[in-house]
């Protein structure tokens, strides 16, 4: 009899340790779920986490943390449609992950034989040829070379820009985009010649793709109309930041930059999807900026060298935090699918849970309060890189001088040096600053 008990008491403990264990290697079948794991027209799939990077929650647990108690007001000028994509969108979202956090590791980075990763460009090509391309080349494809990225662009094919905010526009030429692809391939050659031993790094693959005035505004008007015509019973706006210094031109740009960085993170699933490519780390980067300091996408800092060893860290920049900054971002590829493809979808919950009315779509703290947390809920873990820089530009070679010294500030760099930091990215001399006309905590250089 003792024997028989003894043996019930292990039987009971086996069972308790199944059961624990078991749940982190289900794959949910909700729908949302599917929406998150998934390649584009694929089936779920955990093969997108490295072996030893933390399990991301399920979507199926996160729903259940997500529902509250708070109510929203009622809708003018919506479609039953988006109320429901609310609805979707609002399941997403859960407090950060209170995990603690991964080991990093010094170790020289290699990248794992099985693994690919991405650099996704976005956006308007502005001052492209002379300023942007050079920083490129030294600060983003020689510091990645050593991996073999695969390199995808997505960008407007518009000819001149007007004047706007912080902008006096200008001319722009779009072809000079297609210069990157000469850079990609003389970067991966000349790592090649130098590390002969790497022979195992396929060589990258580029592709373009974009959008004109008229395609943006077939695939987004509805939403345009919407985001600036829908509003409550109060008569406010219920998505324009109408607390913030923003103009509608404002709103349209904001919307042009997120359609480019989905359309830049959709062309890489394409191609993904289309040649069983898996891809574990990604980039997301501007066309319009003057990179000043080396960007390795493996790297949490570059000072100490640390390596995102289990590949479970987002990244973004030290500047110009508004609490965050929106600008760019790399890491693990489930964390910056999230980034790339869910802001039309999570905004929806974001203006219906918003406690800062007036504020709801301004994008930095649209990002801080609704996207990053639903990245955070999936296991990932935020960290802000304190040794990146880069300047935005504008049409016919103007920079803007201040980014890296404004909310916050790069490491290392001394705002009395910013001339000379530039001239030394771009490669040749600019001008002395010039103030903006009408902030006068903005100044700008022509290189």
């Amino acid at each position: 009899m003792k024997r028989l008990y003894s043996n019930l008491a292990i039987a009971l403990v086996a069972v308790c340790l199944i059961a624990q264990i078991m749940p982190s290697y289900r794959m949910s079948t909700n729908p949302i779920d599917k929406q998150l794991y998934h390649n584009v027209g694929g089936e779920p799939t955990r093969s997108r986490y490295s072996v030893g990077e933390t399990t991301p929650t399920r979507l199926s647990e996160v729903i259940e943390s997500s529902q509250d108690q708070s109510t929203s007001e009622p809708y003018v000028g919506m479609q039953e449609g988006n109320k429901t994509q609310m609805q979707t969108a609002a399941a997403v979202v859960a407090e950060p992950s209170q995990d603690d956090e991964p080991e990093t590791s010094k170790e020289p980075v290699k990248r794992p034989v099985a693994s690919r990763c991405a650099l996704c460009f976005f956006g308007l090509p502005r001052s492209y040829e002379n300023v942007v391309l050079p920083s490129i080349e030294k600060n983003i494809l020689r510091p990645n070379a050593k991996y073999g990225c695969d390199v995808f662009v997505h960008f407007f094919d518009q000819k001149a820009e007007a004047a706007g905010r912080y902008n006096d526009g200008g001319k722009i030429d779009p072809s000079h985009i297609y210069y990157l692809d000469a850079s990609v391939r003389q970067s991966y050659s000349e790592f090649s010649k130098e590390n002969k031993n790497q022979s195992s790094i396929p060589s990258p693959v580029i592709q373009f793709v974009n959008d004109t005035h008229d395609t943006f505004m077939t695939a987004r008007k509805h939403q345009l109309d919407q985001y600036h015509n829908s509003r409550n019973k109060a008569g406010k706006q219920i998505y324009f930041p109408w607390k913030s210094n923003w103009k509608n031109s404002s709103m349209d740009n904001m919307i042009k930059q997120w359609h480019s960085i989905n359309a830049s993170f959709s062309l890489m699933e394409s191609y993904a999807d289309a040649h069983s490519v898996k891809y574990e780390r990604v980039a997301m980067l501007r066309n319009d900026v003057l990179y000043v300091t080396p960007i390795d996408i493996y790297l949490l800092d570059n000072l100490n060298k640390t390596i995102d060893h289990n590949n479970s860290h987002f990244v973004m920049p030290p500047f110009c935090l508004y609490p965050v900054n929106d600008r760019m971002i790399y890491g693990p590829y489930g964390a910056v699918r999230i980034w790339a493809t869910q802001r039309f979808d999570l905004i929806e919950h974001r203006v219906r849970k918003a406690k800062d009315k007036g504020w709801e779509m301004h994008s930095e703290k649209f990002l801080d309060a609704t996207v990053l947390p639903a990245m955070e809920s999936l296991g990932y873990h935020r960290h802000i890189n304190r040794d990146i820089c880069f300047l935005r530009t504008r049409p016919n070679g103007i920079v803007m001088v201040n980014d890296c010294f404004s909310a916050g500030a790069t490491r290392g760099l001394l705002k009395k040096n910013r001339r000379k930091i530039i001239i030394q990215a771009v490669g040749r001399n600019c001008s002395e600053e010039i103030m903006d006309r009408k902030d006068k905590t903005i100044s700008y250089v022509k290189c």
